[in-house]
């Protein structure tokens, strides 16, 4: 549930994944083409990227129906440190960095550095994209073109309270997106399931010679461990989930509603809290009490609302226009990871105050215009990321995504709204793209999450998480025998917000000989998010 949106500039909504991915990636290699490496049934590892392998892993597209075809997971391998043949070689250790939606691929190749020395080098770390995900095929679009996309997406409400008519708009536009993906994607939309991608990995375990999976799943990284360790309880070498999914409530379409925003309005006043306690030097922001913080972005964000503000950068040609909703989303985003993300927004808002709404914007401009020539350049079907990959993924699972009316889901927001007010941002990328879904996967979950794992498994969060409470970790952990939970007393979203020297040791004596935390553990960050020393 790393779900979010920069709303500055459409066109980088529409370039998150896939294309963008594929530009990053090509960068730093020219020669490599992940479309000319031949698949297999057989785990065929070639060198890429410099000191990373490759493959392609055929496998079934639809597990549950052998005649559906085959689909082909793309996968990047992080070489342990000793060879295969070496009694100290711990076999692969797959991650997911959330989403759902993200590239696995292209996390790992970032952080590969951090990957080795915190998980371990005696492991074959592999980044792989899931169903529907990079370079993994086929790919799941549901637009004939950019221009088509941005067609659709131009207009969806980015909050759910702007207007009278918002959220039936998120309503009947997630009808039409539902539509799109029956015809245009049907057979791949059904074959993106958290189960299949559960069955994914064991197969790329099996491919590698092993049985039992090492995974490390971040966010709905974490859906997708508990889905496997619920399926294949007997198959655990080793597994740690940091920021729990609550997967019962995910399988029955609520976890958005009930369980993503019950420490939102905490975080947030932890962020106001710092900056007065950082003082005016640090916090650009500063009022006398957190209260009076947070009436000063409120304002901000109501006189964007009112007067909208226009940027125009005529040396590049790059503008925008500010207003309430986008900033809203910002103050959002911010919240995922406040200990680098704060003094950024609260620099933008001071601005915005002064009329300049350039610090405002999501990205660089040069990001900007590089997006949009990324997909004026595509020429071929298009998918527009989070919110087509991640509804396929994230409704498919539901069972009862597309059975709502306009009124309910009309009710679900309004108990959101309840929590948080942050619940105009959140819904319309949330659940509001389930509402209007009817599109289910073929492999469903067969398992159950109160079961005995063949290896405990390490849950971890962060004492406040905007939109995966705590609490989902110990929900979690109550039904894997013998688990534990490690909180790690920061705030953002997952441990690697404000992440901890203690989390880090605990996860590398996890994964390198199995010794497990002892229950009740809690590791205290050392980051602040405002400092004095910041300027």
């Amino acid at each position: 549930m790393t779900i979010r949106l920069r709303l500055g500039a459409v066109a980088l909504a529409l370039c998150l994944t896939g294309l963008a991915a594929a530009k990053t990636l090509h960068r730093r290699d020219e020669t490599f083409d992940w479309m000319n490496l031949t698949a297999s049934t057989n785990l065929t590892l070639v060198p890429c990227y410099g000191q990373f392998e490759c493959a392609r892993l055929t496998v079934p597209l639809q597990y549950s129906n052998a005649s559906a075809g085959e689909a082909q997971i793309a996968m990047l391998v992080i070489p342990a440190a000793v060879p295969r043949d070496d009694p100290a070689y711990l076999g692969p250790l797959l991650f997911n960095p959330g989403g759902p939606g993200n590239s696995g691929v292209q996390y790992a190749l970032q952080e590969a550095a951090n990957f080795s020395l915190v998980l371990g080098r005696n492991y074959d770390i592999v980044g792989f994209d899931p169903r529907g995900v990079g370079f993994t095929t086929p790919p799941l679009a549901f637009f004939e073109s950019p221009a088509e996309a941005l067609e659709f997406f131009a207009p969806y409400p980015f909050s759910a309270n702007d207007s009278a008519s918002s959220l039936g708009r998120i309503f009947a536009q997630s009808r039409i997106l539902s539509d799109l993906a029956d015809t245009r994607a049907g057979a791949v939309a059904e074959s993106v399931s958290t189960p299949t991608v559960a069955l994914d990995m064991l197969s790329i375990v099996r491919a590698f010679g092993r049985e039992k999976l090492s995974f490390y799943g971040v966010s709905y990284g974490s859906l997708l461990g508990a889905t496997f360790a619920a399926m294949f309880p007997d198959k655990i070498e080793r597994m740690a989930l940091d920021g729990i999914v609550n997967a019962h409530e995910w399988y029955q379409g609520t976890s958005y509603v009930n369980a993503s925003l019950t420490d939102t309005e905490a975080v947030l006043d932890a962020v106001y809290t710092s900056c007065v306690g950082a003082g005016p030097s640090a916090c650009p922001i500063f009022e006398a009490s957190p209260a009076l913080v947070r009436a000063r972005v409120e304002r901000a964000i109501a006189a964007a609302q009112a007067a909208p503000v226009p940027v125009y950068n005529a040396s590049s040609g790059a503008f925008a226009v500010v207003d309430g909703t986008l900033v809203a989303h910002q103050l959002f985003e911010m919240l995922y990871t406040p200990y680098t993300s704060a003094l950024p927004f609260a620099r933008a808002v001071a601005a915005l105050e002064t009329g300049d709404g350039s610090l405002m914007l999501p990205g660089s401009e040069a990001a900007i215009v590089d997006a949009y020539a990324t997909c004026a350049g595509a020429g071929r079907p298009f998918s527009a990321g989070f919110l087509d990959v991640g509804a396929a993924i994230t409704c498919g699972d539901s069972l009862v995504a597309g059975t709502r009316t306009v009124d309910q889901a009309r009710a679900e927001y309004e108990r959101m709204a309840v929590v948080s007010g942050q619940a105009a941002a959140w819904y319309p990328l949330s659940q509001g793209i389930c509402a209007g879904w009817s599109i289910r996967g073929k492999d469903r979950l067969n398992g159950s999450f109160e079961t005995n794992t063949s290896f405990p498994i390490l849950f971890i969060s962060n004492a406040l998480d905007p939109v995966l409470a705590v609490t989902n970790a110990h929900n979690m952990s109550a039904g894997f025998s013998g688990s534990v939970v490690l909180t790690q007393n920061a705030t953002g979203h997952t441990s690697q917000s404000g992440f901890a020297p203690c989390t880090a040791l605990a996860l590398n004596a996890y994964f390198d000989n199995g010794t497990l935390p002892s229950p009740g553990t809690v590791c205290q960050s050392e980051e602040q998010i405002f400092s004095s020393a910041e300027s």
